[in-house]
């Protein structure tokens, strides 16, 4: 059997690689949806987090009201300077030249694919850290679930909790039209099934979106999004693209390399860091699972 190794089949090789994964694994996103992306060339990146209250004027010269030829009353917004630095993430695996010619699957395909995924779950994984603080609401807002109504449980407010969380990110005046809802496997089944049980929202949720990216469905202004990465008994409610950025220094990138009759490794890398510009624009919900 005949091997063709040239460097022009490498080459090949390498943009069909590239090509596929980057067909492949923007589905594997969850929580990018959740944040604006931003490119940065500087490994040390500053954003400003503003208060999102309304400004009111000063005490006896209020915004409603001003005398004729009276000077108008001052406001000054406040900001918050916060600095962010770049992180790296990548994986490899070397594959014997022995295996890619002779295993039963294509494990040179398999092996690309598991390993740009393992980087977007990383990803993944630390949005949600830094959107929900870690679990320990400091500056983002939250909703602790009374003991009894569980989402897993029969008095079960799945609807209201995730209002409530509607009614807080509205006080800070941010836009409600569009929310994401974040929730685990689990909470999945337990929020499906309650919305069939109530029945009025059932064809709404019934009308699922398939794009890849953990997106089950809407009912009204809420979408819910599904993801491994979320916590158990913990939910998010997000305004998307306000609440967070991704800065971007390297979006998602791959390479092989071969070392010809021996093995071909295969990388993955991407370089970004999450930040948490409006934390008000971010609900948590803990407790929703009486068994987690």
């Amino acid at each position: 059997m005949a091997y063709d190794i040239s460097d022009g089949v490498i080459n090949a090789r390498k943009t069909t690689f590239d090509a596929n994964i980057k067909q492949i694994t923007p589905g594997m996103y969850k929580f990018k949806q959740a944040v604006a992306i931003v490119p940065t060339s500087a490994w040390k990146n500053y954003f400003f987090r503003e208060d999102p209250t309304a400004l009111t004027g000063q005490s006896g010269n209020a915004i409603k009201g001003v005398p004729r030829g009276a000077d108008f009353p001052t406001a000054s917004i406040a900001l918050e300077r916060v600095s962010s630095i770049i992180l790296k993430y990548g994986l490899e695996q070397n594959i014997p030249w022995e295996d890619l010619i002779s295993d039963e699957v294509n494990i040179g395909t398999r092996t690309a694919i598991k390993i740009a995924e393992g980087v977007t779950k990383a990803v993944d994984d630390e949005i949600w850290n830094v959107l929900t603080e870690s679990r320990v609401p400091t500056n983002i807002q939250s909703i602790a679930i009374a003991s009894g109504y569980a989402w897993d449980e029969a008095s079960a407010s799945i609807i209201d909790n995730l209002e409530e969380a509607e009614e807080k990110i509205a006080t800070y005046n941010y836009p409600t039209d569009n929310l994401l809802v974040y929730i685990s496997p689990k909470d999945k089944r337990r929020v499906v099934n309650y919305i069939y049980e109530k029945g009025a929202q059932a064809p709404n949720l019934a009308q699922r979106m398939v794009d890849g990216n953990g997106v089950i469905g809407s009912i009204g202004n809420k979408t819910f999004v599904v993801s491994n990465s979320v916590t158990a008994s913990y939910a998010l409610v997000v305004v998307p693209k306000r609440c967070g950025n991704w800065r971007e220094l390297v979006p998602l990138s791959t390479d092989t390399e071969e070392d010809k009759f021996k093995s071909t490794r295969y990388r993955a890398v991407e370089v970004g860091v999450t930040e948490l510009t409006d934390p008000k624009a971010v609900v948590l919900i803990y407790g929703t699972q009486k068994h987690a």
